[in-house]
């Protein structure tokens, strides 16, 4: 009985502390009606809504959800916008993570 206790704690251990997969740049997007303007003043990152997917990177529906949620509030007057697919959730399961300049 201690034995299998003592697997299924090594198990969990090494599972919770292998590393995660390294972010993939999806894709950025600059804001033509910020054209003008080439300073940077700040940058603010958030995680898009919805949560884990394993079809973030269809048809750049991160990217389109960055863009979407920038402008509904997250991100006013935003310059670029870059769109990274994170782990984090099971197997092939993502989060997208919103990064805007502005």
């Amino acid at each position: 009985m201690q034995f299998k206790a003592v697997l299924v704690t090594l198990f969990i251990a090494v599972a919770t502390a292998l590393p995660s997969p390294q972010d993939v740049v999806q894709d950025t997007v600059t804001n033509p009606s910020a054209s003008d303007d080439v300073s940077i003043m700040a940058q603010k990152n958030w995680q898009a809504a919805g949560g884990c997917k394993n079809d973030w990177d269809e048809d750049k529906r991160c990217l389109n959800a960055c863009v979407g949620e920038a402008g509904g509030g997250k991100c006013p007057g935003w310059k670029s916008i870059t769109a990274l697919i994170q782990g984090g959730c099971i197997l092939s399961w993502n989060t997208c993570r919103c990064v805007c300049e502005y």
